[in-house]
C-alpha cells in the first residue's frame, strides 16, 4: 500500500502564504498530509516505528549510521540515542507535502545534502552492484526516498521550528508538538544553523583543498562555499583591479614618453590672385 498526496485548495494556499508573509507562527514548518492518516501507518505507529515499517525494518539503523558519519558520533547499539520524536498525540508530516520560508528551506537543504551524502556513502556500492538496499525488500531505484520523506520532521523538531498542520481544504491551522512543550527534549546542538554551517564549510574546504578522488555525492548536490574560497576570490578580484590599474599607468607613461613627430611643413594660404603670400619653403 502506498501513501497518497493531497492537493491544497485555494483557501489553504492563501492561508499558508498569508501566515508566512505575516510571520504568524514565526519561523514555522507547514504541512498538510498527516502521518496518522497515512494508509501505510497500521495501528497508528510512532514516528520511528513507521519509518522502520516503510523501510524494510532498517530506518533506525540507516539514520543512526548516517548521523555517525555526519557528526562523528558513536550511537548506542540499541539505537536509543536517535533524536527523540515524541508520541504525544500530535502527528508528523509525510509525502513531502510541506513548505518553509525561503531562508529556512535553504537551511534544510544544507542539512539534507549532508544527510543524503552520509546515506549514499554507506549504501551506494551494494545498491549499484545488486539493485538491492537495506531500506527495501525489493529491487528499488529510489532507495533513500522514504527516509528522506520523514527526515524533515527530525530537522524541523530539533531545530526548534514550530510545526503547523494545515487542513488542505479549509486552511485551518493547528500547531503540532508545541514549541513550549519541547524544551529539554530537542537536540538543538546538532541541528542549529551554526553547527550545520560549520560542517558544510568543513566539507567545502576538504573538497576545495584536497580534491578527493573517491566517489562523493555531496559536491554534486549544490554550491560549495567556505572562508578560504571567499578570501581567494577576494584576492583574485584585488589582483585583477591592481592589474588594470597598472595597465592604465603604463599606458599614460607611454603617451608621455612618446617622441613628438617633427614638423614636416606648414600650410601657406594663397592670396586672391593665387599667389603665395609667404615666401617660406616646405622642409
Amino acid at each position: 500500500m502506498t501513501a497518497r498526496k493531497v492537493n491544497l485548495s485555494k483557501n489553504a494556499e492563501s492561508a499558508i502564504l498569508e501566515a508566512i508573509q505575516t510571520q504568524k507562527h514565526g519561523d514555522a514548518f507547514y504541512f498538510w498530509v498527516r502521518m496518522d492518516q497515512d494508509p501505510r501507518n497500521h495501528g497508528n505507529q510512532n514516528f520511528w516505528s513507521l519509518c522502520d515499517a516503510i523501510n524494510a525494518g532498517n530506518c533506525r539503523l540507516a539514520v543512526s549510521e548516517a548521523f555517525q558519519r555526519m557528526y562523528g558520533l558513536q550511537l548506542d547499539e540499541d539505537l536509543n540515542s536517535l533524536p527523540h520524536m515524541p508520541n504525544d498525540g500530535d502527528t508528523w508530516a509525510v509525502m513531502q507535502s510541506w513548505v518553509l520560508p525561503t531562508r529556512s528551506f535553504l537551511e534544510f537543504v544544507m542539512f539534507s545534502r549532508m544527510f543524503i551524502d552520509a546515506l549514499d556513502a554507506q549504501m551506494y556500492d551494494k545498491h549499484y552492484q545488486t539493485g538491492h538496499c537495506i531500506l527495501s525488500i525489493h529491487r528499488d531505484k529510489h532507495c533513500y526516498s522514504r527516509v528522506l520523506e520523514l527526515i524533515v520532521n527530525v530537522w524541523a523538531f530539533h531545530s526548534a521550528r514550530r510545526m503547523v498542520y494545515v487542513n488542505p481544504e479549509t486552511g485551518a491551522m493547528r500547531e503540532q508538538h508545541p514549541l513550549d512543550g519541547r524544551r529539554g527534549r530537542m537536540s538543538i546542538q546538532w541541528f542549529s544553523y551554526a553547527t550545520l554551517k560549520s560542517m558544510d564549510e568543513d566539507l567545502a574546504e576538504e573538497y576545495d583543498s584536497d580534491h578527493p578522488e573517491r566517489r562523493w555525492l555531496w559536491p554534486h548536490t549544490g554550491e560549495m562555499m567556505w572562508q578560504g574560497l571567499y578570501e581567494r576570490e577576494r584576492n583574485m578580484r584585488q589582483q585583477e583591479k591592481e592589474r588594470r590599474k597598472q595597465q592604465t599607468k603604463d599606458k599614460i607613461q607611454r603617451i608621455k614618453k612618446r617622441a613628438r613627430q617633427k614638423t614636416i611643413g606648414r600650410y601657406i594660404k594663397p592670396d586672391d590672385a593665387g599667389r603665395l603670400n609667404d615666401t617660406g619653403t616646405v622642409d
